[in-house]
């Protein structure tokens, strides 16, 4: 899907799987990133991602003065709910929204609005205690969110409150470089949590390990994962293999997904979505911010086309379907 003339931005799409329909919503905006009128925008697939609906709009503020990103989804009491931030400015959050979708209306709904300076990355994940996180960076209100956090709801629900852990103790590294949007991709494994963030300013990939469902985390540790400086996102399929869906240095212009032994954390296998600068009919030279979510034994991803058109940027989505199995292969 390539933008509409008023809205050539496209970006940071979520998806999910809700009672045999696919849901995808995402950020856009007129012209480019995060400046002037921001509406979140969704669209609905009933047979797999082969046809979509019209889109509709989520959220708005017709004049900008508050703009919104990224969208996440979750389900909790057999209920699919949407959550958003609410910026002043390009990533300044000033509040997290939460919206129910009405089955009746086949509208969502919002719920409430909160003050929390929390910056979505990931859809909701279930924890095996039975409670829910959110990964993600925090700051002050209305600030710049750059200390990797989560939300973790202590009853599992998504409409209850959230409760706010400090991963790091803020975006400052030794050797007194800054982490680039901490944004955090969680991988789950028991009471063991690994939280995934984007490169530094030095390009190092890192992650932290949580041994108690979150609640304390280790310092900084490296890893030999060689991806850039953009979103990523991990997750366990059910044949017990785990994945994580990166850009491969340098840059953005590969889009691979890797995968583990089942019931492991040892990446062994895996494959580009994307490696060139062409897709079809889509002359994109990168592919980043990657979403996917597991249904009918394939794993459907969405992630952000990048291609210049008449000299300007212009971001549109593009959806790979991947059979799970492909993760048991050599």
């Amino acid at each position: 899907h390539a933008p509409t003339e008023d809205y050539r931005f496209l970006h940071e799409a979520a998806v999910i799987e809700y009672k045999g329909t696919l849901f995808a919503s995402w950020y856009n905006n007129q012209k480019t990133e995060l400046h002037g009128r921001c509406p979140i925008r969704s669209r609905r697939s009933h047979d797999g991602g082969k046809t979509w609906s019209e889109a509709e709009v989520i959220a708005d503020c017709e004049d900008g003065r508050i703009l919104y990103c990224p969208p996440v989804y979750g389900i909790s009491d057999g209920k699919l709910y949407m959550l958003v931030n609410e910026m002043v400015g390009a990533d300044l959050i000033h509040a997290l929204d939460l919206f129910v979708y009405e089955e009746e209306s086949g509208k969502f709904r919002m719920l409430w609005s909160r003050p929390i300076p929390f910056k979505l990355n990931t859809n909701v994940l279930a924890l095996p205690n039975g409670k829910l996180i959110l990964s993600g960076r925090v700051a002050e209100l209305d600030g710049f969110p750059n200390t990797p956090a989560l939300l973790i709801s202590d009853n599992g629900r998504i409409d209850a409150d959230w409760r706010l852990i400090r991963i790091a103790e803020n975006g400052d590294l030794p050797n007194g470089k800054r982490l680039i949007h901490p944004e955090m991709s969680a991988l789950l494994d028991g009471e063991r949590i690994l939280m995934f963030g984007r490169n530094d300013e030095n390009c190092v990939p890192y992650l932290y390990i949580s041994e108690d469902s979150g609640e304390n985390w280790s310092s900084m540790l490296a890893h030999d994962i060689p991806y850039s400086n953009s979103k990523i996102y991990s997750g366990r399929l059910t044949n017990g293999c785990s994945y994580l869906i990166c850009n491969i240095l340098p840059g953005r212009g590969r889009l691979a997904i890797l995968f583990t032994e089942p019931y492991t954390c040892r990446f062994t296998k895996g494959f580009f979505l994307q490696d060139g600068a062409s897709f079809k009919d889509y002359k994109g030279n990168q592919w980043s911010y990657p979403v996917a979510h597991e249904a009918d034994g394939k794993l459907y991803i969405i992630y952000t086309a990048t291609k210049d058109a008449f000299g300007q940027e212009c971001r549109g989505a593009l959806l790979s379907v991947v059979p799970t199995d492909l993760a048991l292969h050599e």
